[in-house]
């Protein structure tokens, strides 16, 4: 697939349940740049199934697992687990206790740690390789959730899509963007699509904007200037806070 003179090489990872797309938007598929490709998705890998060890809930040993029996040592012991956990808390403070952390009374942080695994390994797998002259832009997805990066300098902007819940075939918008992360979520009648720096951040408000009514949710789009769309029986646009477009789809 090409853009120009710009080629996007692309590998997939199975971890955490999950489908894990990578993506490198390069100048040159040279035996260089295809040995980069081969090498960050082995890291990747790596890095996602040592995630998983450490915050499925699943997993006996896992830290969630001892939090869950009452074992707080980890919140003292581990600097990613109390990172997750307080997000996790801010995030059911910010939405009024509309995402909540649990799962049938336990502490179950599922939701932040999928997104942030994804910010983890794009940050620190990931990124680097933009010191790469031949590599002009990068992108991380776990299934409709995303971080992506432009080489400052470049003209080359990714292209989300936003398909109608209702009609997977048919698109209601799609936004062109150069840096940050998107994530959406949905149930049987819309879906919301988050536009933020951070992708822990964007999935929380998919989730609040999905489980909510549109009336509901407005004073937090306004209040922390949210971007994004509500789409399914009808489409509300909304930028940093403010809605520009709100119709029924015929």
């Amino acid at each position: 697939m090409k853009t120009n003179q710009q080629t996007i090489l692309k590998n997939e990872i199975n971890q955490m349940n999950m489908n894990f797309v990578i993506k490198l938007v390069t100048v040159s598929s040279n035996p260089v740049v295809m040995e980069q490709l081969k090498m960050v998705t082995e890291r990747v890998d790596k890095h996602l199934r040592r995630i998983d060890e450490l915050f499925s809930p699943f997993r006996y040993d896992s830290l969630v697992s001892k939090f869950q029996r009452g074992d707080h040592e980890p919140v003292t012991s581990s600097e990613d687990f109390k990172s997750i956990y307080n997000s996790a808390i801010l995030s059911q403070q910010m939405t009024n206790g509309i995402y909540r952390p649990y799962f049938a009374g336990r502490f179950d942080p599922s939701e932040i740690v999928r997104n942030w695994a994804i910010e983890q390994v794009f940050n620190e797998d990931l990124k680097p390789l933009l010191n790469t002259p031949e590599i002009e832009a990068i992108y991380l997805s776990g299934d409709s959730n995303s971080k992506f990066a432009t080489k400052q300098g470049s003209d080359f902007r990714w292209v989300i899509e936003v398909t109608n819940p209702r009609n997977i075939e048919k698109t209601d918008t799609t936004y062109y963007l150069q840096n940050g992360a998107v994530a959406s979520f949905q149930n049987d009648d819309k879906q919301t699509t988050i536009i933020r720096s951070s992708l822990v951040e964007a999935g929380i408000w998919s989730f609040v904007g999905t489980n909510t009514t549109v009336d509901e949710f407005m004073p937090f789009v306004s209040h922390y200037n949210l971007t994004g769309i509500i789409n399914g029986l009808e489409n509300l646009n909304f930028n940093l806070g403010s809605i520009i477009e709100n119709k029924k789809v015929k």
